[in-house]
Parts: C-alpha cells; structure tokens; sequence
C-alpha cells in the first residue's frame, strides 16, 4: 500500500486509502452476501448435482466431533427424487450412500447421507428431509488394532503403544490402521477377482481417507505437548478424545476436489479423499492470549506443566507478541494464540456468554494398591510364617512351614491397604478460590494407586472440575466480520476470539476458542453462521470423565499397570 501511496499529496492519500476501504467493504459485503454452494456426490465422490435451490439447509461443525447436517428440498425436484431412488443409485452403479459438500466464504463441509424421509409440510407440500453427518464420523470406525501389521487371529504384543509429541502419535497411529485397512494384507480385498485390488493399498491416490504428514522432529520442533496412545481394539477418535483435549489440538477433514492447492507437497489423491490434518490453534505451549481488560490490554500466558506431571499453572508472558507477516498481507485469519476478532459491549451483535468456577481442589482416586505392594507383603507374611512355625513342635511333632496358611487368613486384611489410594491437592486453585469452597473430588473408578493411568486419571479429574467458560456468537450479513476459511474469513473453528459484557464495569475481554460452527440458510435465514466459544459439556462432565477414565483402565490393566 505505501509503496502505490509514494509521490501523492496527503490529500490524495487520503482519497486512495478511502477508496481502498470502500473496495474491501464491498467486497466483504459481497461474500457474505452470497449463497452457499452445494454439491451432491454419489457413493464414489463423483458429481452428480449442484442444487441451487433448499428450503432449509443447516449443520453443526464442532472441534474433534461428527455434527448433523439437515437438508429440506421439494419431493418433486429431480434431486430428491435421485436420492430417494436408493435402488436406481445401486442398479446405475452410483452406490447407495450419497454425500454434500457445502462451501461459503473458503469453509467446505462434507457429510455423508445417514437417513431421510418424506413428510407433508403445513401447506400440503410434500418434502424430503435428509439427515447427514459430518466426515469425521469416518473417525469413529476405524479400530487400532494391538499391532496392525499382524492378523486378527495372532496379535502380538497384547496392547499397541506409541509414545511422543501428540501430533505425530496420533497421525502415525491412524495412518497404520488406514494402511492396514486398505492393504488387505491379512484381509480380502473389496474386489477379490480383481488381481490388481491385492496391490491397491499400496497406493495412496486410492484411498478414501489420507494423513497430511508431519514427521517426528516436525512435531517436536513445534514443540507440541507429548502423550502416550494406548489402544487394544478401541476406537481410534474414543483414545485421541482425551489427549485432543488435553493438548488442544484440532482435528481438520477436508475433502480434496480436482482444482484444489495440494494438501501437501507432491500429493497424489483421488478426487474426493478425505485429507486429515491435526494442528495447534490454541499455542498454549508457545505464549497464547487468556483475557484482559479495555484498560490495560489483553495479557498473555503460557501453559506449563508441573513437576508432579498433574496440575498446570499459566505464567504470565511479557513483551510484545510476535505475529507472522503473512497475516498483515490481506487481514484474512487468526494467528495462533491471538483473537483478531473483538466483540465490544456496545458491538449490536447477538452474544451470550457463561461462566462457571471450578469446584473441588482436593481429587481423590484408588482403591488398590500399586503393584507390587500386596505381593510383597503377601511374600513377607508367608516367609516369616514359615520362620517361626518351622520350628514349632507340638508334643514332639513339627507342624512344619505354615506361611501360607497364615498369609491366606491375614490377606483379607491387608489386601489394598498400603498404597491403595491418591490423593492430589491443588494448590494453585486454592489460591484463586479463598478459603471457602468445595474440598474435595472423588474418582470413582476401580484402579491401582501410583500408577501411570492413576496419573492421567487425576488429570482427568482436573479437567472435569475446572473453570468452565462458554458463550455463542450469531454472525448476520451486516456484521463486521466474516466468518470462513482462512484466506477466505476472519476466523473458523478452533481459532480464539475476544468478548465483552454488556454493563460490565470492569471492562474485562474474556478469550476463548470457537468450538463449534453452526450455519442455517433459508428464506428467512440467509447464510447464517453461530460460533459457539469454550467448550460445552452435553453430557455430565462425571459421566464423560467415568467413560474415558475406564477405556484408559482397560488398555493399562493389558500391562498391569493400573
């Protein structure tokens, strides 16, 4: 810009800056102002439709989760009567499943058919309402085996373990269960007569799901927090729930369509792979903006982890933020650790926000003892049994060694006594609450005590009682900001943005990250997008916290160490 401003008068500086600002406003006007795209693809991601018309269409997109997609169209137009006609799809050689794609402001969301049905609306008009879901749910349906290079029938070792920066361990997990599904190595191929289909895995411009590849010194030259995966059948996205959370990461699918920039370097996809990316928005480990006020700025802190491997504490960091040059370029995105976008109290944009302090600063978790513990005292029971009762003689008649018969009566006991129970007090958290609060937190989970899974558990647990922000943001058309893509939008899922409260005399911005999108269209809701921000917990966080705890339970009791 200064560069084309060089040799003006300040007057027609003035004029050129103007009508730079006039053009961009337009422009921004301009994209939220147009209609979303949709595709319909057939059960081989080949186009078949670009419906220009809904009477509704909405979804839900949150962080590292399958959402709902809603699609409302006439019975009578010719696409709904293609995705009704199931049978036709399958006899045209189409298949039955059906996806969309939806783009709007660079943001492409892709879901696959799960159910639909025909109804007759208040005006007699018949509809056909499907139901899609969102393709991370591909997530959710790949197991990871104990060792995916071996058969079902010979699974050696007993439990898959991968320990390391989070990003890579997670990748490299999903990557060797994706390989072992789309080799066939142990497996028949989907077309067995077909002699070339027993190669096919080896090439990955077949495949209908691919990693974007980071390497390990990538990762930890990036500095990601590290995470051990265990996993014996389970779930590939039940074990990287936790650990997603934990390091806050995000999980990024998108489909990749002829005309796309590579999703990588040299990359060799079929039209309509599904590309998954794992990247940190949040840059808790780096220096990340964690609140404020209008009088003194936002602050900055960094994520640490203490020396007991349990709590976090967040130092606070000074100087000035370093952001990439390339976000000055066209203003088009958040960098990570920063909110670029700002809602002031008096912005007119429709926003709720909530707050919930944390809860208890005392966790407590156990109930066995750590290993070891009972078979030494079950061993020293029994030998000093046998010392002393090898040399009692009745009448002239030894009654021999009886250490374990004594052991058998005393192990009931002292069976889960010693070293049988945690019990972890939050320093910090005292601190912030005062002296009157609620004590303490119970773990109410069967496991060993001083143990690597009793480790995570209180993690766990600490994470289930912390302080709780959450809020919703709509974004109409005459707002100031576009939600989208980056390059395409100001922010998206997983990027931070800032509040104020409405009379709030403190002036405090509060920070959280965008969890979830939501967008509706409609006559009477034209492109409408709502940023849910701070995480949300549907279910009670106890149950949530009860469910990931005993998946990690069953994975350790593999090797012992619960």
């Amino acid at each position: 810009m200064t560069a084309t401003l060089d040799g003006l008068s300040l007057e027609d500086q003035c004029n050129a800056i103007l009508a730079a600002t006039e053009a961009e406003e337009r422009r921004l006007q301009a994209m939220r102002e147009t209609p979303p795209g949709i595709f319909i693809f057939d059960g081989y991601q080949r186009l078949q439709y670009l419906l220009l018309e809904v009477v509704e269409l909405s979804f839900e997109d949150p962080e590292n989760d399958s959402g709902p997609m809603e699609l409302s169209i006439p019975f009578d137009h010719p696409v709904a009567q293609w995705m009704h006609d199931d049978r036709g799809r399958r006899d045209r050689g189409e298949g039955e499943n059906f996806h969309i794609d939806v783009e709007h402001n660079g943001v492409r969301v892709t879901a696959r058919y799960a159910k639909k049905k025909v109804v007759k609306d208040g005006k007699g008009q018949r509809m056909l309402h499907v139901t899609l879901i969102t393709d991370y749910e591909n997530l959710k349906w790949i197991d990871c085996w104990s060792n995916p290079f071996l058969p079902a029938i010979f699974q050696f070792p007993r439990i898959f373990l991968l320990a390391g920066p989070a990003i890579w361990v997670l990748k490299t997990a999903l990557f060797l269960n994706l390989l072992r599904i789309e080799t066939s190595l142990w497996q028949v191929p989907d077309d067995p007569m077909n002699p070339l289909s027993w190669l096919d895995g080896l090439d990955m411009s077949t495949w209908d799901i691919v990693i974007k590849p980071t390497t390990f010194l990538e990762d930890v030259a990036a500095g990601t927090t590290w995470c051990l995966f265990m996993s014996r059948w389970q779930k590939w996205h039940d074990v990287a729930e936790m650990i997603l959370k934990d390091a806050e990461l995000s999980v990024v699918t998108r489909r990749y369509r002829h005309g796309d920039p590579e999703p990588w370097p040299g990359a060799d996809l079929k039209d309509g792979a599904l590309v998954v990316d794992i990247v940190d928005k949040s840059g808790q480990m780096e220096g990340f903006a964690n609140g404020g006020s209008i009088f003194d700025g936002l602050t900055r802190s960094i994520r640490q982890i203490g020396e007991d491997f349990i709590e976090d504490t967040e130092d606070e960091v000074l100087g000035e933020p370093s952001w990439p040059s390339k976000f000055y370029e066209d203003m088009f995105g958040t960098p990570k650790g920063f909110p670029f976008v700002h809602f002031p109290a008096d912005s007119g944009v429709e926003t709720e926000f909530e707050t919930a302090p944390p809860t208890g600063v005392i966790i407590n978790c156990g109930g066995q003892s750590a290993p070891g513990v009972n078979e030494a005292i079950s061993a020293g029971v029994q030998t000093l049994g046998d010392i002393v009762t090898s040399n009692i003689n009745i009448y002239g008649y030894g009654i021999g060694a009886q250490g374990g018969a004594i052991d058998a009566v005393l192990k009931p006991f002292y069976t889960d006594t010693v070293a049988a129970w945690m019990s972890t007090k939050l320093v910090n958290r005292i601190a912030q609450l005062g002296d009157s609060h609620f004590k303490e937190y119970h773990l109410d989970l069967p496991g060993k005590a001083y143990t690597l899974s009793s480790v995570l558990a209180i993690r766990a647990g600490i994470v289930a009682t912390a302080r709780k922000k959450n809020g919703s943001v709509k974004f109409d058309s005459g707002g100031p900001y576009v939600v989208g893509w980056p390059g395409s939008g100001h922010l998206y899922k997983g990027d931070r943005g800032s509040f104020e409260i409405t009379g709030d005399t403190t002036g405090e911005i509060h920070v959280e990250r965008a969890m979830k999108a939501k967008f509706k269209h409609s006559a009477k809701d034209f492109a409408l997008w709502e940023l849910e921000f701070g995480r949300k917990e549907d279910e009670d966080p106890v149950v949530v916290l009860q469910k990931k705890i005993s998946n990690v339970a069953k994975a350790a009791a593999e090797l012992g160490v619960w």
